[in-house]
């Protein structure tokens, strides 16, 4: 329902078709940037079982909510349902899906399990179940939305939504006493802020220039935190031990000093910026997709064959089936590729963002087309109507190029962001991802205000040929910006070269103790000699040495 929540707007006669997608965008752009708090609040204070209750009561009432507006028309209680809508979204992906990990990760005690085998298995394991019963409710849907009139359309809708809520959360609370719940602790979202603030704070300090100045710092030899970009420098300040500063313990209660090592953790992180912000335009694609793509299919001609009204929401099915196709596909091919590298390649970002563009071409053309084949005509009234021949399956490409966009994108997004981050943070990869694509989303709004003229009350009268074609800019312009982030990331030196950097530092900083110790030895011996008589040496091919003593 909330994928073509954009068609259930727009029959309202108080929202026209700007106002509508800018409600859509604003509700889906607030939803990711709730995500990463929901995310925080579940894993360092309430707990997931909590969250999951808190925010799936939020959904259901807004699903409640938007049956109650279908029966009474009420302006207010379709702004409430969608403040509560966008609380029960935030959570419904984030708590429930770690929720569900929780009750799969079963370790017998006693024994020494392959972690990293057993991480997959679970993650196959909820990916499959959480498909499944995704697709299985959007068949439900289909199904219900296929035979209804479009008077009661909304109503049974929001009807069987709302009781099949009700029920699969009543299922659901009966299995509390059962759940593995797992205690609240620290995630590392907090100190993310923290480690920036504390940078903040202490901005007038210098540079440390020897690595003594750093606190809880491991290397010997180099006074910047890994990784060395220029711009990312300044957060070295937050492990500087300040010289007229009160005692370690309270300044890092005070949240003005980090180890090295959580410093190293925020700068890995922060360092992917440039190509989070690649994403900016591709949700800004995506909030297209996701409101103008479905009001075209409701102005064109939905008869097939013996089926009388094909839904809407067959191509929901069709763009969520190949991004998942394309994100297993990826999945698939990465664990046959032997031996894997230590940092992919954002080759499958690269072909992502490239989809978008040929996304907004197929849609430009396709509305192009349309546009040309409608016919109007007046009736008594002198009412203006519009009608097209043109079938609603000619949207089909770009739906399919709009799942390609998602699937390749979203799941190298992933793999990049596991390879680039410590492991405390790998787990928090879609959080992330959703606040940078959060900011496309508010993009859309924006763009929707600034090219006002194009739109009109509905999408026979607007001009989103124009509105394509001008997509068409950025998303060439912004394929070619991640060929530069990607090219700069591959020339980037990595965590593992810096490990081995520091092992062959260490080796020979060994190598050279154990030369002095060999050359003490010699002096030692030699002083002997001239005390106690001659003394023979015997090389061997390794290293070490072996001395005797004649008599």
């Amino acid at each position: 329902m909330l994928a073509i929540l954009i068609t259930f707007l727009t029959d309202n006669p108080e929202f026209p078709l700007p106002k509508a997608a800018q409600m859509v965008n604003i509700h889906e752009g607030l939803s990711s940037l709730l995500v990463i708090v929901v995310a925080e609040l579940s894993d360092s204070y309430f707990g997931r079982l909590n969250l999951i209750l808190f925010t799936h009561t939020a959904f259901i009432l807004g699903l409640g909510m938007i049956w109650y507006e279908a029966h009474r028309q009420s302006i207010i209680a379709l702004y409430g349902a969608l403040a509560l809508l966008t609380v029960g979204k935030a959570g419904r992906d984030v708590t429930l899906k770690a929720f569900l990990a929780d009750q799969l990760w079963r370790r017998s005690k006693g024994e020494d399990p392959n972690l990293e085998e057993d991480q997959e298995v679970v993650g196959i394991r909820r990916k499959l179940i959480w498909r499944v019963n995704w697709i299985l409710g959007i068949i439900a849907a289909t199904l219900w939305y296929q035979y209804s009139t479009d008077e009661e359309l909304w109503m049974k809708v929001a009807k069987i939504c709302t009781l099949a809520m009700v029920a699969a959360f009543s299922v659901f609370l009966l299995g509390i006493p059962f759940y593995v719940r797992n205690a609240p602790s620290p995630s590392p979202i907090l100190y993310v802020f923290n480690v920036v603030k504390a940078a903040i704070l202490k901005r007038r300090l210098d540079y440390p220039v020897s690595p003594s100045q750093l606190f809880k710092n491991d290397s010997t030899s180099d006074p910047q935190i890994f990784p060395h970009i220029p711009f990312l420098r300044w957060l070295d300040k937050a492990a500087i031990l300040e010289p007229s500063s009160p005692p370690i313990e309270q300044a890092k209660t005070a949240g003005r000093l980090f180890e090295v090592a959580k410093v190293k953790d925020v700068k890995r992180l922060i360092s992917m910026f440039p190509l989070w912000s690649t994403f900016f335009v591709y949700s800004l694609v995506q909030a297209t997709e996701s409101t103008f793509f479905y009001l075209q299919a409701d102005f064109m001609d939905d008869h097939l064959w013996k089926f009388s009204h094909v839904p809407i929401i067959v191509f929901v099915i069709i763009k969520t089936s190949t991004s998942s196709s394309v994100a297993f596909l990826c999945e698939f091919l990465k664990k046959k590729a032997s031996p894997a590298p230590r940092r992919p390649p954002l080759y499958r970002i690269l072909l992502g963002m490239l989809c978008s563009f040929f996304c907004c071409l197929t849609a430009w053309r396709v509305e192009v087309y349309r546009r040309r084949k409608l016919q109007l005509w007046v009736d008594d009234y002198n009412n203006e109507h519009y009608k097209t021949k043109i079938s609603v399956f000619w949207l089909t490409p770009q739906f399919i190029l709009a799942g390609l966009m998602d699937g390749l994108s979203s799941s190298g997004l992933q793999d990049f962001f596991e390879t680039q981050v410590c492991d405390s943070m790998k787990g928090y990869g879609p959080e992330f991802s959703e606040f940078a694509t959060a900011i496309g989303k508010f993009f859309s709004v924006m763009s929707i205000f600034i090219f006002r003229p194009w739109f009109k009350e509905d999408v026979n009268r607007s001009r989103l040929d124009r509105y394509y074609a001008m997509l068409m800019v950025p998303t060439f312009l912004n394929f070619c910006f991640c060929c530069f982030v990607s090219n700069w990331y591959a020339n980037q030196q990595q965590p593992h070269d810096i490990d081995i950097d520091i092992d062959i530092d260490i080796a020979q900083e060994s190598q050279e103790v154990s030369t002095n110790n060999q050359n003490l030895g010699f002096d030692i011996i030699a002083h002997q000699e001239l005390e106690d008589g001659p003394v023979e040496t015997v090389a061997e091919p390794t290293s070490s040495l072996r001395v005797f003593e004649r008599n």
